[in-house]
């Protein structure tokens, strides 16, 4: 380790002490359900991050693991057995089945681990709604579930998954589950996006890592989940020009804000210690061979005053009135429909112009 007094702080700790006895003489496994019997549960996942690193662990989605120990840990706490018994087929059949898909397309996040348990209780909540009201979710009524979403609706939404799926199963009579809109907000306006633009050139007091990352995201309309999961790789400097890949073709980065992203490459941080020191990607976290996690990139821009749902849309809606939609879609890695739909919402007017070669 470059610095290795983190290490030695880290490994001093009673609790990291335990764990790394317990593992060196098999009182658990050296296994991921070995470490699963450990506490607490962030040093284990930590350790896990590092075992996996080094190739001593297979690689498994850390984010999966975690929402399992916390079901584990989760359903005992839940006093009715029929209750329960009904939970564990949801959290099964429903939510781990949804995760494992969304693993095999890409590492999960966090949000998305986060969303799953809180569908789980809220689907715990509903039940305890029923329970009150003398009633099982087997002759749940219609009034049942209308006041339960009359107590908030926004809060509530993600009941949604736990009552299409109780009636699909058939473990409830068939309901219309409320709907109600809920739009992203308005996007900033053109004037605003292009004042933040100029901000980020010329603070110098901001980290040069929120500034690239703001960049992105009001410049290219990108999401902080996609930014997170970008590699030192998609960035390339050939032939004097500066490319960020998105998606294909790559998007050529304007001056000045190529030489902020070549500066930054420079001096990425979390990369002095054992966790990321060969490191690729381009926001390294703190964590064995993983980047910087959305949640802990967007509260950075929120306190800087950077609105990254409202920029990004503002991005987006602009980028697809100076060229096709299609063709954004492809350079940012967004989908062709959704481009789409967005340049009729703005009134753009390429779809207006025949294909082919204007030049003559």
């Amino acid at each position: 380790m470059e610095r290795p007094w983190g290490g030695l702080t880290w490994t001093n700790q009673p609790h990291v002490q335990q764990n790394l006895q317990a593992l060196a003489r098999n009182r658990a496994p050296l296994t991921h359900e070995g470490l699963s019997q450990l506490t607490p549960w962030r040093s284990v996942a930590y350790l896990r991050d590092l075992l996996m690193q080094c190739g001593v662990l297979p690689p498994a989605d850390r984010h999966l693991l975690l929402f399992q120990r916390w079901l584990t840990e989760k359903l005992p706490t839940v006093s009715d057995p029929e209750c329960r018994k009904l939970l564990d087929l949801f959290a099964t059949w429903h939510i781990q089945r949804r995760l494992r898909a969304l693993a095999g397309h890409g590492p999960l996040t966090s949000s998305q681990t986060q969303q799953a348990r809180n569908k789980l209780c809220l689907a715990i909540s509903f039940l305890e709604h029923l329970a009150q009201r003398g009633r099982s979710l087997a002759d749940c009524t219609q009034a049942d579930v209308d006041t339960w979403y009359a107590g908030g609706y926004t809060a509530r939404r993600l009941t949604h998954s736990f009552l299409r799926w109780a009636v699909q199963s058939r473990h409830m009579p068939t309901v219309t589950i409320p709907h109600r809109s809920t739009a992203n907000p308005a996007p900033i306006t053109q004037h605003q996006r292009l004042a933040l633009l100029r901000q980020l050139v010329n603070r110098d007091d901001i980290p040069l890592q929120d500034r690239v990352a703001a960049v992105l995201v009001l410049l290219y309309a990108q999401p902080l989940t996609r930014i997170t999961r970008l590699s030192s790789d998609d960035v390339q400097h050939e032939d004097g020009k500066v490319l960020v890949r998105l998606g294909d073709p790559p998007s050529p980065v304007p001056a000045p804000f190529d030489g902020m992203l070549l500066n930054y490459l420079g001096q990425r941080p979390n990369t002095k210690t054992a966790t990321n020191p060969d490191a690729r990607w381009l926001f390294p976290g703190r964590r064995a061979g993983q980047p910087m996690t959305p949640e802990a990139l967007a509260p950075r821009l929120r306190q800087l005053g950077f609105p990254t749902r409202p920029g990004r849309t503002a991005a987006i809606r602009q980028l697809v009135l100076q060229a096709p939609a299609p063709v954004i879609a492809r350079m940012l890695g967004y989908n062709d429909d959704h481009t789409t739909r967005l340049a009729e919402e703005t009134g753009g007017t390429w779809r207006h112009y025949a294909p082919g070669d204007h030049s003559r």
